[in-house]
């Protein structure tokens, strides 16, 4: 097993090599946004647009209120058709993004074993582990929402929603309960997040089945916890820096179009990839695997 320093540099190295990496992240958000467009576009046809045509008032004369009602009224009357469709929207998201996201760690680990990937790689990594990583997914949302447990004492020492709004002080003791519940529900979620990291990184490497890949990447885990945990907390560092970085040149009017646009490159191009080729290295390198070396080409080269 590398050390946490080899981890981050030769990772980075195999990034500047390969800057290619970052085309299935681009396309992810490009394709997920196109989706949620759709599914949009759908919601307004079936729901909006038979709604607005019942308000028999002048079209110039509607105000938001009279809009908001409608709109309302036919949530309501709709719920089922409503929810559906945020299901379909929860499914294409996830499928979407676990087809590029293989695809990604797929050339992630053919650059650090041979040097150099392909787009192609994407494309066959990415459809190979397709259903099998959106099943990993799927597994760990749902042992996420199994800390709803977390918040049930608190929703029922409130009891009537309708106190806490009218009342507030009389539902004090329920509603700290409840915001103690969240926390712990959300750290909660971290630790699940953190311990089933490399759940996916060996569904893909290894081609295991989703269950497989859950439990190599708990086992994992469990042997290189303190590894994982400072490779988590340089990320979380480089996204602190990035946002604190964002704040400070936002406040520059000239400067702050320029960072917006800096911003989501340097997401997408920079942080998202040497991410993955982090993870996947530190996973590759736990398993006793035989890494292309740029040192020693430039070695040979001279």
């Amino acid at each position: 097993m590398e050390n946490i320093n080899t981890v981050l540099r030769k990772g980075f190295q195999t990034w500047t090599h390969n800057l290619n990496i970052c085309i299935p992240f681009f396309l992810n958000i490009f394709a997920g946004i196109f989706a949620m467009f759709v599914i949009f576009m759908v919601a307004v046809i079936i729901f909006v647009m038979p709604a607005m045509q019942d308000i028999t008032t002048d079209p110039t004369n509607i105000n938001p209120e009279m809009a908001f009602g409608v709109l309302t009224t036919a949530f309501y009357e709709n719920m089922g058709l409503f929810i559906l469709l945020f299901i379909a929207a929860f499914v294409v998201s996830t499928l979407i993004s676990s087809y590029f996201y293989g695809g990604a760690i797929g050339m992630a680990k053919k650059a650090l074993q041979n040097g150099s990937t392909s787009i192609n790689e994407m494309f066959t990594s990415g459809k190979k582990n397709l259903i099998n990583l959106f099943l990993t997914r799927f597994i760990v949302i749902l042992i996420i929402l199994a800390g709803i447990i977390f918040v049930v004492p608190g929703i029922l020492a409130i009891g009537n929603l309708n106190i806490l709004i009218q009342n507030p002080e009389e539902a004090l003791s329920g509603t700290l309960i409840l915001v103690f519940g969240i926390f712990v529900w959300i750290f909660y979620a971290i630790v699940v997040k953190l311990i089933f990291t490399f759940a996916e990184y060996a569904l893909v490497v290894g081609g295991l089945e989703p269950l497989e890949a859950l439990e190599e990447g708990f086992s994992f885990f469990m042997n290189n916890k303190l590894d994982t945990v400072i490779l988590w907390l340089v990320l979380i560092g480089l996204s602190i820096l990035t946002g604190v970085a964002g704040e400070i040149l936002s406040s520059i009017e000239i400067l702050s179009t320029f960072w917006s646009f800096a911003d989501f490159v340097l997401s997408f191009a920079v942080i998202q990839p040497l991410t993955v080729l982090w993870w996947t290295r530190m996973y590759l390198s736990g398993k006793s695997t035989q890494f292309y070396d740029i040192d020693d080409y430039l070695e040979f080269k001279r």
